[in-house]
């Protein structure tokens, strides 16, 4: 990871690692909004509201029935966002990206920005399914055995940071072949890849199967912090807009 970094930095400048951002804060506007807003209600749906009686796997299916939907409606900003850091040379604008994906084989045109949708929708599954569950879970099992409350400062820090960095960790581990899949098809050109199956097929082919796990400290390094900061910011709108911790 560092030395892919220093290579990037090197040969295009500091200011080619935030390459794509305009499509990334599109994407988590969408995304990310309905991820973690659906997850109670479908929980609740499953009867799984009560956090002392909710049996995992309710956690998980309403995790990951929360990722899917939510990654399918935002499915086209991932596609933008992919292809502005796949680039290479002066960076477009999203606008620009955008007329380049519409232009594209499929139609009806916007179809074209569904291009390794099943990619996303299963990345996102596995995502929501151990995100969501996980810190949920972990936080729970905290309470109870080792008896730390949400309405102790101290003690509710704890039970967000330690919940934060085993959905981190988890979310690495079980969406890194989804994500070599979706990035290899999304950013080649269009027709090399015809399904999910394909692009998967492709790597282990190719790279043998440790290749699905492919630039797992770069994901760590991003999903650790990005795990930590997200629930500590959601928990305290939570708290700030009266509602019960997760």
């Amino acid at each position: 990871m560092v030395a892919t970094a220093r290579a990037i930095v090197g040969a295009e400048g500091v200011a080619s690692l935030y390459r794509g951002f305009a499509a990334a804060g599109l994407r988590e506007l969408s995304y990310t909004s309905l991820r973690f807003g659906l997850y109670e209600p479908l929980k609740k749906a499953l009867g799984a509201e009560d956090p002392r009686t909710a049996p995992f796997h309710k956690k998980v299916l309403a995790g990951l029935g929360a990722g899917a939907f939510a990654s399918a409606v935002a499915s086209p900003t991932d596609l933008l966002k992919i292809r502005a850091m796949a680039v290479t040379g002066p960076p477009e604008s999203l606008a620009a990206q955008a007329r380049a994906v519409a232009g594209g084989p499929a139609r009806p045109w916007p179809l074209n920005f569904y291009r390794g949708v099943s990619a996303t929708v299963l990345r996102a599954c596995c995502l929501g399914a151990t995100k969501m569950a996980c810190y949920d879970q972990v936080k729970e099992e905290l309470r109870r055995r080792c008896g730390l409350r949400d309405d102790v400062p101290s003690e509710r820090y704890a039970l967000q940071g330690a919940a934060a960095v085993a959905a981190g960790l988890a979310i690495t581990v079980a969406t890194s072949p989804a994500t070599n899949a979706r990035v290899l098809w999304m950013a080649s050109e269009p027709g090399t890849f015809r399904h999910l199956g394909h692009a998967l097929g492709h790597i282990v082919a190719t790279r043998g199967p440790g290749g699905l796990f492919r630039g797992f400290s770069a994901q760590w390094a991003r999903f650790g912090p990005y795990a930590l900061v997200h629930y500590f910011a959601w928990e305290q709108m939570r708290l700030l807009a009266g509602m019960r911790p997760l």
